[in-house]
C-alpha cells in the first residue's frame, strides 16, 4: 500500500465519529451519550454532528446539550441550512474534521455498547488490510439486523427482478443479495458490502479514494463506497465480536413520504449499477425491471380489472420506474 501525504501529516485523532441528524433529536443525543461513554476506549476521539436542515430546533438543542454535558472538548455541531441528503451530510462533516486514523460512521439512531469502539479500533490496527469494518447490529428487542450482504451485480439484479432467484432459491442461492447460510452472531468474515448504520473506515484509505459519492441522496451510498474500498485493494469485513444497538429507519422510514422514499430506493438501485458496473448495466437492469413491471401490470389488469387496488398499485409502480431520471 503506497505511502501518502496523509501518513506524513500525523493525524491528530485516533477516531473521528460522524453523526447526521435529521429530526431525530432524542436519538441523536442518546447516540452521543454512548460515544461519550466510549471515548476513553481509544487514544483520542473527535465527533462531528451534522444537522441536515432539520428546521425543528434540533441544531440548537444538540449544541446546548454538547455544552451542558461538557462534550465540547471532543464534539462539535455543523448546522446545514437545508437537507443535502445523507451522503452529502457525511461528506460535509468529513471536510471540516481533523484527519484521523479511522472514521466511524454511525447513524443517529444507533448506540454503542461498552467495548465496541475499542474492539473495532484494535481490529483495524491489527489488520491493515481491512478498509471497512462493521459488527453485530441488534434491534432494540435484541433481534439481529443483516448488515453484511452481497453486491447487487447485474446478473443478480436481473434474476431478482424476474423472480427467478425467489422461485429457485437453492439453485440460485449465490444470487440472493441477503447472503444467507452463515451465522452472523458467531462468524467473522470478509463480505461484499456493509450497511451504513455503523461502519469503521481506515482514514488513509478514505483520504485517497474519498468518502461518499455525492450523487447519492439517500440509499445506495454504502454499496458504492464498499465497492470502491474493494477496488482499492482493501477488505470489507464483518466481525460480531462487538455490538451496536440500532433502531433503524428513524429518519428515512418514519418521517419520509412513502412515495418519495420509494422513488429514492429505485433511483439508488440504478445509480449503484451505473457507478459500480457502468452505464450498460444500469440500462439493462432498468429494462428488465420495466419488463417485469409491465408484465405484472398486464397480468393484474386481466385478472382483476383496471380499477382494482392491486392493478392501480402495479400501474403506479410501473409509471414510477419509467419516470425516473
Amino acid at each position: 500500500m503506497p505511502s501518502t501525504a496523509f501518513e506524513q501529516d500525523q493525524p491528530h485523532h485516533a477516531v473521528t465519529a460522524i453523526v447526521v441528524n435529521f429530526r431525530t433529536l432524542d436519538l441523536t443525543i442518546e447516540c452521543l451519550r454512548s460515544i461519550a461513554a466510549a471515548a476513553a476506549e481509544v487514544p483520542s476521539l473527535r465527533a462531528v454532528i451534522v444537522d441536515n436542515g432539520s428546521r425543528d430546533g434540533s441544531a440548537e438543542r444538540i449544541r446546548q446539550q454538547i455544552a451542558v454535558a461538557g462534550w465540547d472538548s471532543w464534539a462539535s455541531l455543523e448546522a446545514l441550512p437545508e437537507n443535502l441528503g445523507f451522503a452529502r451530510g457525511v461528506n460535509h462533516a468529513y471536510r471540516v474534521s481533523t484527519p484521523a486514523h479511522h472514521l466511524l460512521l454511525i447513524n443517529s439512531d444507533a448506540r454503542l455498547e461498552p467495548g465496541t469502539l475499542r474492539y473495532c479500533w484494535d481490529r483495524m490496527e491489527a489488520e491493515p488490510s481491512i478498509g471497512a469494518l462493521s459488527c453485530l447490529l441488534l434491534n432494540a428487542d435484541g433481534t439481529m439486523q443483516n448488515v453484511a450482504r452481497r453486491f447487487p451485480s447485474l446478473l443478480r439484479m436481473c434474476l431478482q427482478s424476474l423472480g427467478l432467484q425467489a422461485r429457485f432459491p437453492r439453485l440460485l442461492e449465490w444470487a440472493n443479495l441477503e447472503d444467507p447460510g452463515w451465522d452472523r452472531r458467531a462468524t467473522a468474515r470478509d463480505v461484499d458490502w456493509l450497511g451504513g448504520g455503523f461502519v469503521f473506515l481506515r482514514g488513509e484509505l478514505i483520504a485517497r479514494i474519498g468518502l461518499f459519492d455525492p450523487d447519492f441522496f439517500f440509499f445506495g451510498e454504502d454499496v458504492e463506497l464498499c465497492h470502491r474500498v474493494m477496488r482499492a485493494g482493501y477488505r470489507v469485513h464483518y466481525d460480531p465480536g462487538a455490538t451496536v444497538i440500532h433502531i433503524g429507519g428513524a429518519s428515512s422510514d418514519k418521517q419520509a413520504d412513502p412515495q418519495w422514499r420509494g422513488r429514492q430506493l429505485w433511483a439508488a438501485r440504478y445509480l449503484v449499477q451505473r457507478k459500480c458496473y457502468g452505464r450498460l448495466a444500469e440500462i439493462t437492469v432498468r429494462f428488465v425491471d420495466l419488463l417485469a413491471a409491465r408484465s405484472r401490470f398486464a397480468f393484474l389488469r386481466l385478472r382483476h380489472g383496471r380499477a382494482h387496488a392491486k392493478t392501480r398499485r402495479a400501474r403506479d409502480h410501473l409509471e414510477m420506474i419509467a419516470g425516473l431520471r
